[in-house]
């Protein structure tokens, strides 16, 4: 068993959005080997009303907002028996979903992150909720989400259709390395087609006026073996666990300025749906809590899944 358990925490909050990752889990059949805790961190008054102050609350507010709260609840019921007949309905058992409506205790992002380090195998959650603004990428609990939690892996669905096709970033780093291993005990015995991905960016440099070429060194040669090895340990992992060669393909991009964008490309071009990356990179600098790389690959890669492993 992953040192992650068996059991997937799925952070809901009763939006259209929401719905969207619920089907992410019914298309995603690897997925179905694994238990699911559907949460709802529920918060009894609308934040409207916490601006008026405590003072402030009359009779009448207060009954508007328990009529709210009560109306709410109600809602939210209705939203998770939706949503655990649909997983039931594409093939979890009845008894592997579980539905979970918690009173807001420190708030939304500190409660869903407390429930999701007592040994969850993942957070599944979404870019943006309800109330996020159509043109901002991430809403601001999904932003806090991806700077703070770090003990657990984090998935952000996307809107791009499942087609059991994935992205893996490999660089060679401790975290790639456990990005790739995730993945591949996740799609173990599966029918999922692997694209591994490296990136090498061009080593010119820019004095502020104009571009200073750098010729290939043995340092150049040296860190492109290393990238040769780590996509060649990468294809055997997934060779182990069941996947045919036919369905692992390599890609090794070279010369590019943006390493996020590059990834992006690729796996849209290879018509992934989803891009799994490690938290860090080579770099794996510890005062930073997610690398640069992951952290754009969010933001570029805006319509697929993406998986953020620790």
């Amino acid at each position: 068993m992953s040192k992650y358990g068996n059991t997937i925490l799925v952070a809901l909050d009763g939006s259209e959005r929401a719905m969207k990752t619920v089907e992410y889990l019914c298309d995603f059949k690897p997925f179905h080997k694994k238990d699911l805790v559907l949460l709802n961190i529920f918060s009894g008054v609308p934040d409207c009303y916490w601006d008026l102050g405590r003072e402030s609350f009359s009779r009448s507010t207060m009954a508007q907002a328990m009529g709210w709260e009560h109306q709410r609840r109600t809602e939210m019921e209705e939203f998770m028996a939706r949503a655990k007949s649909m997983l039931v309905s594409a093939g979890y058992p009845s008894k592997s979903v579980y539905v979970r409506i918690q009173n807001r205790k420190k708030g939304v992002t500190r409660d869903i992150i407390e429930e999701a380090e007592k040994g969850y195998f993942a957070l599944l959650s979404r870019r943006r909720g309800a109330g996020a603004l159509s043109y901002v990428v991430m809403g601001s609990t999904t932003s806090k989400l991806v700077q703070s939690l770090s003990s657990v892996p984090l998935m952000l669905a996307g809107i791009e259709r499942v087609n059991n096709s994935i992205c893996v970033a490999v660089d060679g780093s401790e975290n790639s390395r456990r990005a790739v291993d995730f993945t591949a005990g996740v799609v173990e015995g599966s029918d999922c087609r692997i694209v591994l991905c490296s990136v090498l960016r061009n080593f010119n440099l820019f004095n502020g006026k104009s571009a200073l070429e750098v010729t290939e060194d043995s340092n150049i040669s040296s860190l492109s073996e290393i990238i040769d090895a780590a996509l060649e340990d990468a294809a055997q992992k997934f060779k182990s666990v069941g996947i045919p060669v036919d369905k692992i393909d390599r890609k090794k991009i070279v010369g590019v300025s943006s390493r996020a964008a590059a990834i992006s490309q690729a796996a849209q071009d290879a018509k992934c749906d989803t891009v799994v990356l490690g938290r860090r990179g080579q770099s794996n600098l510890a005062k930073f809590s997610m690398g640069r790389v992951p952290s754009k690959v969010i933001h570029i890669a805006r319509t697929m899944t993406v998986w953020i492993i620790s």
